[in-house]
C-alpha cells in the first residue's frame, strides 16, 4: 500500500482483475477512510492472532482516537483472509467475507436508527451507497469521468443511470444560472 499526503489507495477486486481505488484523507479523523481502514485492520489482525481476547486487549491498550492513525504501519494479517467479515452476536469475527446480505441488513439497520421512514428503509441496500455516491458527486460538481474513476463504470451513460435526482430544483440548469 502506498500513501501520500492527499490520497491513500486500497485494493478492491470484485471481479478478480485487480483494481485500485483512491481513499482520500479527510480533515476530520473520525470520517477519514484511511484511518477507518487502519483501525479495522488492527482489529482483524488482533482477532486472527489471539481471538476475542486479543481484540479486547487491543481496545484496552490502544491510544485514544484523538487524531489520524492512517500513517500507522499496517498490522500483519493472514494472507488471503478477508478483511471485511461478519461479526457474530458474541463479538467474534467470522473467517468468511462479509456477504452482500449482511451489508444490506446493516444499511437498513442504520437507516432505521437514523429515523428514516420504513417505506424508505425498505428500498435501501448496498447498491444505494453506490447510487448515493454518484448522485452526490454530480451535485458537488464532479464530472462523469471523475466519478467513473472511482466507481469503475465504463461509460458516462451508465454513470448517469446511477444519478438519482429526486429534487427537481437541485442541480437544475435554470436554477444554476441565477435567474
Amino acid at each position: 500500500m502506498s500513501s501520500s499526503r492527499s490520497e491513500w489507495s486500497l485494493l478492491t477486486d470484485q471481479e478478480g482483475t485487480g483494481t485500485v481505488r483512491a481513499l482520500p484523507f479527510t480533515a476530520n479523523h473520525h470520517s477519514c477512510p484511511p484511518c477507518a481502514y487502519v483501525r479495522w485492520a488492527q482489529v482483524v489482525a488482533a482477532f486472527d492472532i489471539a481471538g476475542r481476547p486479543g481484540v479486547i486487549r487491543l481496545l484496552r491498550t490502544a491510544a485514544a482516537f484523538e487524531g489520524h492513525v492512517s500513517r500507522a504501519a499496517l498490522p500483519r494479517m493472514r494472507a488471503r483472509a478477508p478483511l471485511f467479515r461478519a461479526i457474530a452476536k458474541n463479538g467474534n469475527l467470522s473467517d468468511t467475507a462479509l456477504s452482500g446480505v449482511s451489508v444490506h441488513a446493516a444499511i437498513r439497520r442504520r437507516a432505521r436508527a437514523a429515523g428514516y421512514d420504513e417505506n424508505v428503509v425498505a428500498q435501501l441496500g448496498g447498491h444505494s451507497l453506490r447510487a448515493g455516491f454518484v448522485t452526490q458527486a454530480f451535485r458537488n460538481g464532479a464530472d462523469a469521468h471523475a466519478i467513473m474513476r472511482q466507481t469503475g463504470h465504463t461509460t458516462p451513460a451508465t454513470v448517469e443511470l446511477y444519478a438519482r435526482e429526486h429534487a427537481p430544483l437541485v442541480g437544475n440548469a435554470v436554477t444554476d444560472i441565477g435567474l
